[in-house]
């Protein structure tokens, strides 16, 4: 296996990745049917359906306040479910596995605010950035939503800063 290309360049291979979105058509929304915490936990919440498909549920903390919420599976809707706590529009929270406890990791900053986070959850029970979807941890945030990791990783590589 080369190590370099002609020019020099060091040669990384890539992972093969699945598509999240293999039969999508222009107008079809992608629902995340598996999703993992970094330990390999599903967070995939049957009890709080959202639009008739199960939510992803998280565990949130900042200064003096903790609890649980629910998001959409499905791409692009915002809509949440807080079990416990109180969310803030406008305000970051650690998220972190509500099984296990485990936090969530950061994929990079996110645009919004200069400590907001995009942070990342595998498709696969073993984390694969190729394979796995990241959202905003501040509420109301645009990117508070789940989008491919890859999009994400395209779309802000030239404007943030990459962990």
């Amino acid at each position: 296996m080369k190590l370099f290309n002609k020019d020099g360049r060091l040669l990384i291979p890539e992972t093969p990745k699945q598509s999240p979105r293999p039969d999508k058509k222009k107008n079809e929304k992608f629902i995340v049917r598996e999703a993992f915490c970094p330990n390999g936990c599903s967070i995939i919440d049957n009890e709080h359906p959202i639009k008739n498909n199960p939510g992803l549920r998280f565990r949130f903390r900042r200064k003096n306040v903790e609890g649980e919420f629910v998001i959409s599976a499905i791409e692009g809707d915002f809509e949440k479910i807080v079990l416990s706590g109180t969310l803030e529009n406008g305000v970051k929270d650690e998220l972190f596995c509500p099984h296990c406890n485990t936090p969530f990791q950061k994929l990079m900053k996110c645009e919004c605010k200069a400590d907001a986070d995009l942070v990342v959850f595998g498709l696969t029970p073993k984390l694969d950035f190729n394979n796995a979807i990241a959202f905003c941890n501040v509420t109301g945030c645009q990117n508070g939503t789940t989008i491919d990791s890859g999009t994400v990783i395209r779309r802000f590589s030239l404007e943030t800063d990459l962990y």
